[in-house]
């Protein structure tokens, strides 16, 4: 009997200490980032524009398939690829190539990108532009294609901009005003 109420007594205490040590460690000052660099963000996903090339089928064409899969007009089509460049005071620091996500690249487009700046004020220009032109997709004999277009052609974010040391700059796209937006942690609030 004094056995068993030693080991709920020691049991009590372990458990004690486990939660104070829980409530120290989740209060207890961390340094995440240990420079005093600032970070520009670039973060948006959006639906990249789709280019599709129509043509009509013939007939001949027509009547070689099943009824219930006869469409006089058909269209394949992909979705745009595009550039991403950000120059930071001039000085090209990133240009990737961007496409849509999944095996036929046709889901949505998503752009998580870091770079770190330097605090103070500073100019950045930022550019993504639709590579592919919807006039080279068309194919001999077919009709002008069709663009169905999300993200706009050519965007760009370009001024001088304020990083503080730690602080984070998130550049993202809105699709309300279908331009890139900059946010700091005073306009997030």
């Amino acid at each position: 009997m004094v056995r068993l109420g030693l080991e709920r007594t020691i049991g009590l205490v372990f458990a004690l200490a486990v939660v104070a040590a829980i409530v120290w460690a989740s209060n207890a000052p961390t340094i995440i980032h240990g420079s005093n660099h600032g970070l520009l963000r670039l973060a948006w996903s959006a639906r990249p524009e789709r280019v599709e090339v129509c043509r009509e089928q013939s007939a001949e064409d027509l009547a070689k398939l099943p009824a219930h899969m006869r469409q006089p007009l058909v269209c394949e089509g992909t979705s745009a690829r595009y550039r991403l460049t950000v120059r930071h005071e001039g000085r090209l620091i990133a240009d990737r190539i961007l496409h849509g996500g999944g095996v036929r690249q046709d889901r949505r487009l998503y752009v998580f990108h870091e770079l770190t700046l330097d605090p103070g004020q500073t100019t950045i220009d930022l550019r993504l532009d639709r590579i592919d032109d919807p006039g080279v997709l068309v194919k001999p004999g077919a009709k002008q294609p069709v663009v169905i277009e999300t993200v706009p052609p050519n965007l760009a974010f370009a001024g001088p901009v304020t990083i503080g040391p730690r602080e984070v700059l998130l550049i993202t796209y809105s699709p309300e005003r279908r331009a890139l937006i900059a946010l700091d942690q005073a306009s997030a609030r």
